[in-house]
């Protein structure tokens, strides 16, 4: 159990690298390995651990829960962001699509002048 923490939190950190890189392939690829490992991750017929592995297994999970919620705020922003940059372009486009350039050889200065 300890060892799959320990990959747990390597995963984590992945995940935190591949989120700040937009890089959403590598990102599915990690969920999908930590949703294996977490699975796996199940009091059973392991043997109880020593004093000092319970330590670093309470440290880790505390250190997994706490950026894991981190992770997900992160996750959160990221969307809002690119949900506002889509916005923004919906807008964009139909001021694109109902512009339309005056005619050749006007201008309202010209036709002002005569």
């Amino acid at each position: 159990m300890l060892a799959d923490l320990r990959r747990l939190r390597e995963l984590q950190l992945a995940q935190a690298r591949a989120l700040a890189g937009a890089d959403l392939e590598r990102l599915a690829v990690l969920d999908a390995e930590r949703r294996v490992l977490q699975a796996r991750i199940v009091p059973g017929d392991a043997p109880p651990l020593g004093s000092a592995d319970l330590a670093e297994v309470r440290a880790l999970v505390d250190v997994l829960r706490r950026d894991q919620e981190e992770l997900a705020q992160r996750a959160a922003a990221a969307r809002d962001a690119l949900r506002g940059e889509l916005g923004s372009l919906r807008a964009g486009r139909s001021a694109l699509a109902g512009y339309r350039p005056p005619a050749t050889g006007h201008s309202l200065y010209l036709d002002r002048s005569r």
